[in-house]
């Protein structure tokens, strides 16, 4: 008989501690997700751990020549660091990650188009910041 091929993103090399930890971020974000309107500084909080743990699996993937996998992490270290409030280390992860010639172009297009979002968010935020000071 004929077996399929599996399916899925490959997880070749990555143990039950690196599950773990990508199950400890995404009850970090659902935690961040419930606070964000009632305790926006709890949920930033929460936002920022789950990315600095987003960046961890990045690299572990990396190391373990998971790159797609990789930069799927990269991305949402981005992502986490913006909701934290972070725009300069998002857009930072965002600029490593338009660096790399091997960055699939359909994420390339997802990654430059949130970096463009994030510019113009953090430009309205230092209009804004300007007129109070």
């Amino acid at each position: 008989m004929n077996q399929k091929p599996l399916q899925g993103v490959n997880r070749q090399g990555l143990d039950a501690a690196f599950e773990a930890e990508e199950g400890r971020k995404s009850n970090l974000l659902l935690e961040a997700q419930v606070l964000r309107e009632r305790q926006p500084d709890e949920a930033a909080t929460k936002f920022a751990q789950a990315a600095g743990i987003e960046e961890l699996l990045s690299e572990t993937c990396l190391a373990n020549g998971l790159i797609e996998k990789s930069f799927v992490h990269r991305f949402s270290a981005a992502s986490c660091w913006a909701q934290a409030g972070n725009f300069y280390q998002a857009i930072a992860l965002c600029e490593e990650l338009l660096a790399r010639p091997d960055l699939p172009e359909r994420l390339r297009q997802r990654v430059h188009d949130y970096s463009l979002t994030l510019r113009a968010r953090r430009t309205r935020l230092y209009s804004e910041l300007a007129l109070v000071s």
